[in-house]
């Protein structure tokens, strides 16, 4: 509520998604994806103060549409059989950054969105977050007019009007604050 959201409880957006689905199963889908999965529930329980300033109340009003990608051509949703991958390098002012490699499958309303939950295998080659080379599943925000991220192609199943989509990523650069959770999100997957 606190970011012009409703507040709704588990059982309140259940009711709402029910009633939609009693009249279409893909606008049920599509109203409950973006107000269940990926970046504003992620960012209610884990998002930095700031993240939460950037994101929530954008999210709250439509003027941000959420994905969260997880899916892919190989691993469906088995997090654990992840490909996509964020490489932590640091750039010419010192920083820290990530660079984004995926290509995801079933995205629900990844051709729409504005800004992409991500998850992906954090690397650490340089070891320039600790000892440990593979951090682990983590989630990013990344958002989709970055450079190197497309999410122009739509899956059309048996014509159902129902926006899933794939989207890929190719040497897309963020700085390490995307990370959902900050550097203290690195490798807690969610």
């Amino acid at each position: 509520k606190e970011h012009g959201g409703l507040g709704l409880s588990a059982i309140g957006h259940s009711v709402v998604i029910e009633r939609i689905a009693s009249v279409s199963a893909t606008m049920a889908i599509t109203v409950m994806v973006p107000n269940s999965l990926g970046p504003a529930e992620l960012l209610l329980h884990y998002g930095t103060d700031d993240q939460k300033a950037q994101y929530l109340s954008k999210l709250a009003t439509g003027e941000e549409m959420p994905c969260f990608g997880l899916t892919e051509p190989t691993a469906g949703s088995d997090a654990g059989g992840l490909k996509s991958t964020g490489v932590v390098f640091k750039g010419d002012d010192g920083q820290l950054y990530l660079k984004f490699n995926w290509n995801k499958r079933w995205i629900t309303l990844s051709g729409i969105s504005t800004v992409i939950g991500l998850a992906f295998l954090l690397q650490d080659p340089d070891k320039l977050l600790g000892d440990t080379v593979d951090r682990g599943i983590t989630c990013a925000l990344i958002p989709t007019n970055t450079p190197g991220v497309d999410v122009s192609k739509r899956h059309d199943p048996l014509g159902v009007p129902f926006v899933n989509c794939p989207t890929q990523g190719h040497d897309v650069i963020m700085p390490l604050s995307c990370v959902i959770g900050g550097e203290n999100g690195i490798g807690n997957g969610w």
